[in-house]
């Protein structure tokens, strides 16, 4: 059974958000309030972050009902559901999943990139996916759902992009190192300037 997500872009304690995940079947990945998330793309809708995996779809059900009171409360709240990618990965190797890529031992939290937005021209935007899946492997990072914006379910707020993805880090040092390198600020983003817009945003994980 491939995993599920609930990513929450939260005004208010991502904390709150956490706690009830103790009475559900679910993992917490991140929880962090805005001010310990680091927007990293110039224009980026800076939030609190609460990433969640369920084993069930029933059980990601189950914890939005019962985050009843907390969704009335958060006005800023925009809450995502979405597929995770299997755990013996895509077919091939192309794209990094957990199941094609050596993690180091990087002795700091896991770091979660949250990356949104949509791209209006194709061939640039493939360009740009192959420059930077290698960099990312030479960095032990992989994608752990990845979604265009038709499957992904929006349960609360505004949300409409093409893309949404989360990628895992070793540390916050392996996906800041990635983000600032002269190939990715000089040669990466150059290729998707104009083609699209994009909100992206890091976070320490909870768990390794």
């Amino acid at each position: 059974m491939d995993p599920v997500f609930l990513t929450l872009k939260t005004g208010r304690g991502a904390n709150e958000w956490a706690a009830r995940a103790s009475a559900a079947r679910c993992t917490v990945m991140a929880a962090a309030d805005r001010e310990d998330v680091r927007p990293l793309e110039p224009g980026t809708h800076h939030s609190g972050l609460v990433i969640l995996r369920f084993a069930f779809a029933e059980d990601r059900a189950a914890y939005w009902r019962s985050c009843s009171d907390l969704v009335a409360s958060d006005g800023a709240l925009v809450a995502l559901a979405c597929n995770g990618i299997a755990y013996e990965g895509w077919p091939g190797n192309f794209v990094p999943t957990i199941a094609t890529v050596d993690v180091p031992d990087a002795g700091a939290p896991r770091t979660f990139m949250v990356i949104e937005g949509t791209g209006t021209d194709q061939a640039r935007m493939d360009q740009y996916r192959d420059m930077i899946l290698p960099m990312m492997r030479e960095r032990g990072a992989y994608y752990v759902a990845f979604e265009l914006g038709g499957d992904v379910e929006v349960l609360a707020g505004e949300w409409d992009e093409g893309i949404f993805a989360i990628s895992r880090w070793p540390s916050r040092a392996h996906a800041e190192d990635f983000w600032f390198c002269d190939r990715y600020q000089n040669e990466a983003i150059p290729i998707r300037t104009g083609v699209g817009r994009f909100d992206v945003q890091i976070v320490e994980g909870k768990t390794c």
